[in-house]
């Protein structure tokens, strides 16, 4: 019995579990940096008539793959003088056919409540290591049929920018930009 009363008063006094601050992850190895994408959202943005937010922050993430069809997309949001960070989505597909002519997916347009807009400003005050050449000794594999790949860049006028893939840590910094469901 008191072993019992023990164990619960220990696991009492652990608290909640921590989890760690969202950051921007950024290598901490020795390999070439990872390429930014803005250019590939001109280029799509362009070609849907979509324009190119010009706020001074901004986070960005760029998709495009697929399997029997290709998809690609441009998520954008940019903070607005008033500190709002407001945010519009683009795309579009196309089967995989030769000649087969692309159809745009459905824009989206949102502004992120205040948490998001609060847990997003945070994430990007600071970075973290992130070492890409870590696990790299097992065999590799091809994608999973239907991957898309996913890059981010975050840009600050004034500070250094940054880009990576969402795959190497930036799956929550992704999950607060997305467009709303």
């Amino acid at each position: 019995m008191m072993t019992l009363l023990v164990l619960a008063a220990a696991a009492g006094s652990a608290g909640p579990p921590t989890t760690p601050p969202l950051c921007v992850p950024v290598a901490s190895d020795n390999l070439r940096p990872t390429t930014s994408d803005i250019e590939e959202h001109k280029k799509l943005r362009q070609a849907l008539n979509e324009p190119m937010p010009e706020e001074r922050q901004m986070v960005m993430l760029h998709g495009k793959g697929g399997h029997l069809s290709t998809e690609e997309y441009s998520i954008i949001v940019a903070r607005s003088p008033d500190g709002q960070w407001r945010g519009t989505a683009v795309g579009r597909r196309r089967i995989a056919v030769e000649g087969a002519p692309f159809t745009p997916v459905q824009r989206a347009e949102w502004v992120l409540d205040d948490a998001s807009g609060k847990r997003l400003n945070d994430a990007i005050s600071r970075t973290c290591p992130f070492d890409r050449a870590a696990g790299n000794d097992r065999m590799p594999e091809p994608p999973p049929r239907g991957y898309i790949s996913e890059k981010m860049d975050v840009v600050s006028a004034g500070r250094q920018n940054y880009s990576f893939y969402v795959g190497e840590g930036g799956e929550a910094v992704a999950a607060l930009i997305r467009p709303p469901r």
